[in-house]
């Protein structure tokens, strides 16, 4: 399963992208900007 290539994240929706899969991706870049901004 490839989610990351060169024009972002891509997979079939609840297939290969599940809700979890998204949900932690959200979670980790909210994670990342706030750090960087602040």
């Amino acid at each position: 399963m490839k989610l990351f290539g060169t024009d972002g994240i891509r997979g079939v929706v609840n297939e290969e992208l599940t809700p979890e899969i998204a949900f932690r991706l959200g979670n980790a870049l909210g994670k990342y900007v706030s750090n960087r901004i602040f």
